[in-house]
């Protein structure tokens, strides 16, 4: 069965996400401490064979400030991320989300599948710190080196 990922249903996006996921690209050699980290490193799902793009970002001064998502290379889409120390998000609904949150994609009627965010779930222990922060991710999103 091939997956419609411009239009994926809430199982299918469970799915995905726990699907197991290979780093198929180079992983970014260790980075510095301190200031901007902005890559993409290719992961690939092992059922589906879909390939996804393994982004970190940092604050070039604040390093407490960082995201990490997982998208899809051919539509760049966001499969999942978390934005930390980001400010608060607004949903489309008018909720208000605060500064530390997750987005999952949802397929709505509004153009970006990612406009709706959601608390941290409780995965996600270590937040002071990119590096930390990224082994919550990998392991939540069942990515693996």
């Amino acid at each position: 069965m091939t997956l419609d990922i411009e239009h994926l249903t809430d199982l299918e996006v469970k799915e995905l996400i726990s699907e197991l996921k290979r780093v198929t690209g180079k992983f970014p050699p260790l980075m510095q401490l301190y200031g901007q980290i902005k890559d993409d490193t290719i992961v690939e799902g092992t059922l589906n064979n879909i390939e996804y793009k393994l982004h970190r970002y940092r604050h070039p001064i604040d390093n407490t400030r960082f995201s990490i998502s997982l998208r899809f290379s051919q539509t760049n889409e966001t499969l999942v991320r978390i934005d930390i120390n980001n400010g608060t998000h607004k949903n489309p609904d008018k909720t208000i989300i605060p500064q530390n949150h997750i987005h999952i994609y949802k397929d709505t009627n509004t153009n970006k599948k990612d406009d709706y965010a959601a608390k941290l779930p409780g995965h996600f222990q270590h937040l002071h710190d990119l590096f930390e922060a990224l082994e919550d991710f990998l392991s939540y999103n069942n990515i693996k080196i």
